[in-house]
């Protein structure tokens, strides 16, 4: 847990609690997430992670543990809730909230089970909270708990259940939301397909509400260039990356990635293609390094690993930056690659689909059972478990790419092809903005065709990318010009290179970029 350095409060850390996590670092936004009855922050700050916008901050605070030793925002008798325990807790997190709000930030309350009951008990006090999202959770009947002060405004509140949810059922959340309602607050309520925990699906409808607190913006993630060896004092050692890591985290760019080619052919490479360190290992250096900056693999071929492996890889670098894992994952393309690894070439889009399928069942942290393409387990326990998973981003232009991120994903990441590319890269082609405007809207037709409940996210590389890093400086408008026309047809996100045979000159140019983008000064 970081608190601000220019910020001294004592008050915060109290609040705070011991054991929590996150960062305070004054930036537009604060989501305080409050785990479950039981559960540590860490998991609270990994889902919380995956609903706030990615320049916000995210914190979460730790309950007192109980009289059994367990973490608890209040206890409940035969007479309900205890006023008094239920009331300090929420004098605490909303010290938090008032102080962060004072600063100019944009607030949001986001809480699970226990904490999602004492996220609605707050919204019924009344609270500086933009907006609050309760998962799982139920009302706490407590005696003497007031409801809003004449004049307060109501936050609105988006309260979602799950139909499998056997600890709280989903008509508790019902109840809470008919309550509220009556009330005059402004209140979404949903029940889901799901169990009781924060999968896929929940995060995603969660974080769309969340992000309708900060204007629409396109978000970039950069490269760490890691692919670089013939500068690898330059680029690949451990005090390179960090460096470059919080370089870009400080410069405001939202996401570091990496690319993955483990066996890259001599044939390849001379025709342009690239080497990589490990994803995982160079992420992991780059979430260790930074506190807010997201971690994306860009691509991550699931074809070339046991699910098994892929799964405890990836789970282990979203440990380790406690939930800020983008998993960028495709078929592959590189044939020689497939053959160094003994993979099967033509059945990588049925290794990459049972992939797909199996990922979140080992992230569950539950045993699990099953057997597929040469892996086969009667009762595995997959350690540490990812709250609800990374989300996961499907590259390819391919209608199957496509069809899988729809179905089995979170994100889509087609890429521009030059034409007459798509046969040596075995994809359909995408040329120009004109195509890559048809393909989307074909990708929303398949969501609405599907019914798919959240939005499609979209990462894709500008046009222009290859033109900017031959000339940075002359360059750099029509990049940034591009940026903005992509996103205005649909495209979010952004992975972008930095030009720089040296450190000091790629830093230079990413300063640059940085400030064409309008995200921070270039000082």
């Amino acid at each position: 847990m970081a608190i601000d350095p220019n910020h001294d409060d004592k008050s915060a850390v109290q609040a705070l609690g011991a054991g929590a996590v996150g960062a305070v670092t004054g930036g537009p936004g604060l989501l305080v997430a409050l785990h479950g009855y039981g559960d540590q922050p860490l998991t609270a700050l990994s889902w919380g992670r995956r609903i706030a916008p990615p320049d916000w901050d995210v914190i979460a605070p730790c309950a007192q543990p109980d009289r059994s030793g367990q973490n608890s925002w209040f206890s409940t008798g035969p007479r309900g809730v205890d006023p008094h325990e239920i009331g300090d807790s929420m004098d605490r997190i909303e010290s938090l909230l008032v102080e962060a709000s004072a600063r100019g930030s944009r607030v949001a309350l986001a809480g699970f089970s226990q904490g999602a009951a004492l996220a609605l008990a707050m919204a019924w006090r009344g609270t500086v909270a933009e907006r609050v999202v309760a998962i799982c959770g139920f009302f706490p009947e407590a005696d003497g708990q007031p409801h809003l002060p004449n004049g307060t405004k109501p936050s609105p509140l988006l309260i979602i259940g799950t139909d499998g949810d056997t600890e709280v059922p989903a008509f508790l959340g019902q109840d809470a939301a008919a309550m509220f309602e009556h009330a005059g607050h402004v209140v979404t309520n949903m029940t889901v397909q799901g169990r009781h925990h924060i999968d896929a699906s929940v995060a995603g409808i969660a974080a769309d509400y969340v992000y309708g607190l900060t204007p629409k913006r396109p978000w970039i993630s950069v490269g760490i260039p890691v692919e670089r060896v013939e500068y690898a004092g330059e680029f690949l050692s451990g005090d390179a990356i960090s460096e470059i890591a919080q370089r870009y985290e400080q410069l405001g760019f939202h996401a570091g990635y990496v690319t993955d080619h483990p066996a890259p052919d001599d044939r390849w490479l001379t025709g342009g293609g690239h080497q990589a360190l490990e994803p995982v290992t160079a992420l992991s250096a780059v979430a260790v390094a930074t506190k807010k900056l997201k971690v994306h693999t860009n691509v991550y071929v699931l074809p070339y690993r046991n699910p098994f492996l892929a799964a405890k890889g990836l789970a282990s670098v979203d440990a380790i930056s406690g939930g800020r894992l983008i998993a960028g994952v495709a078929a592959g393309y590189v044939r020689p690659e497939f053959s160094a690894l003994g993979v099967d070439f033509e059945r990588r889009g049925q290794l990459l689909e049972e992939a797909l399928t199996v990922l979140p069942r080992i992230w569950s942290g539950e045993s699990f059972h099953g057997e597929g393409q040469g892996w086969e387990t009667r009762s595995a326990t997959s350690l540490p478990a990812t709250y609800g998973g990374p989300p996961l981003w499907i590259g390819g232009n391919s209608k199957a790419a496509m069809r899988r991120a729809v179905t089995l994903a979170q994100g889509w990441s087609p890429m521009p092809t030059p034409a007459g590319s798509g046969r040596g890269l075995k994809t359909a082609e995408i040329v120009d903005h004109s195509a890559l405007k048809e393909r989307l809207a074909e990708a929303t037709e398949l969501c609405e065709s599907v019914k798919r409940p959240t939005p499609l996210t979209i990462c894709f590389v500008p046009f222009g990318m290859g033109a900017y890093m031959s000339d940075p400086r002359g360059r750099l408008g029509m990049l940034a010009d591009e940026i903005n026309e992509l996103f205005e047809i649909g495209v979010d996100w952004f992975p972008l290179m930095v030009p720089g045979n040296s450190r000091s000159e790629l830093l230079d140019n990413a300063a640059a970029l940085a400030e064409s983008l309008g995200l921070v000064s270039s000082t």
